[in-house]
């Protein structure tokens, strides 16, 4: 059973270097204003589901891209190409991912924002 406990405790280490990353710290700014946005401009349960699972992905997947790039970096310091591709291609996931996020903000919360700028 300390092993189960210890292991969380291995899992709060490997968020808090991730929220050291620039990136990281990027997304969830990003994360914290659409939450902000979502309380203003009172959105449904589904839609919260939507935004928190978007969230939630991004950040898990910004934290397996920071292990990817570290593990490259254990494994090839040097520059290599195949390092660089490796890397270039985890980041390029984050990035898909991403740009769905946005998207699925820009759905969620453009028809709030439209309903408003009626309204004025």
């Amino acid at each position: 059973m300390i092993s189960f406990f210890r292991s969380f405790g291995f899992a709060f280490k490997g968020i808090n270097f991730s929220l050291m990353q620039r990136n990281m710290k990027i997304m969830l700014i990003c994360a914290f204003l659409a939450v902000i946005l979502g309380f203003i401009l009172h959105i449904t349960s589904m839609e919260w589901c939507v935004i928190l699972i978007c969230i939630g992905l991004v950040l898990a997947l910004e934290t397996m891209n920071t292990a990817i790039e570290a593990f490259v970096d254990l494994v090839q310091p040097n520059h290599h190409p195949v390092a660089g591709k490796i890397k270039d291609l985890s980041a390029g996931a984050v990035f898909i991912f991403c740009l769905l996020a946005f998207a699925c903000g820009v759905l969620i919360f453009g028809k709030y924002i439209l309903d408003l700028l009626s309204i004025i």
